[in-house]
């Protein structure tokens, strides 16, 4: 498995994804960035591979390093729109952990874009905590 980043030469948009296998053609399957690729052409994106992983490696561990990358890219320029990037199976393996954590919490399984987006938007909640922020002093 790879998590990598795909930057929009022209507009400076940043998507970052993970995949199965690495195929450097392969820009990712989200809308956003199909239809970048479609106003854009492929020439217009430089695809970079961030970090690799054995196939034994969990997917908890993966999104948690997938999680870091999204937030270290949106804190270098937070204008910059950020597009997770799932192929089917990748999806399929998510929907896999949000039934199987419904169940532990007796709740309804979440759409995997609104428990990507909840994930997102804890680590937002977390970093402008109070106690994160810099006081300056006299």
């Amino acid at each position: 498995m790879t998590i990598f980043k795909v930057v929009n030469e022209t507009d400076g948009k940043v998507y970052v994804g993970y995949s199965v296998n690495d195929n450097p053609n392969n820009l990712g399957a989200g809308k956003y960035i199909k239809r970048a690729v479609k106003d854009f052409g492929t020439r217009s994106f430089q695809k970079t591979i961030l970090e690799e992983f054995e196939s034994e490696e969990s997917l908890s561990h993966i999104m948690e390093r997938l999680e870091f990358w999204i937030k270290n890219y949106k804190a270098d320029n937070p204008t910059k729109k950020l597009q997770v990037l799932l192929t089917p199976e990748d999806e399929d393996n998510l929907n896999a952990i949000i039934i199987q954590k419904s169940m532990e919490n007796k709740t309804k399984p979440l759409p995997v874009s609104r428990y990507v987006r909840q994930l997102i938007v804890e680590h937002i909640v977390e970093e402008t905590a109070p106690e994160k922020q810099l006081i300056k002093t006299k």
